[in-house]
């Protein structure tokens, strides 16, 4: 299902479980900032789930909707 690839003696079960745990929350929290529209939130957020999807060796997902809005582009 998923390859993981680092080293397991490196990172135990605890460490992967939270970040699984980390990664779907900030999901869950990027869905929220995306039905709210708050573009600055969807771009924090997405960063983030970039970073624990690479720290769990999975392919990174794209945000296609961000890619319309520069990164200096501030919405409250």
């Amino acid at each position: 299902m998923f390859k993981f690839e680092q080293n397991p003696a490196e990172k135990t079960d605890y460490i992967i479980g939270s970040t699984w745990s980390s990664l779907t929350k900030t999901w869950k929290k990027y869905n929220q900032a995306k039905e709210d529209m708050n573009i600055m939130l969807m771009r924090q957020y997405s960063k983030k789930i970039q970073n624990l999807q690479k720290k769990l060796g999975l392919e990174e997902s794209h945000f296609e909707e961000l890619s319309d809005y520069p990164d200096n582009t501030l919405f409250r």
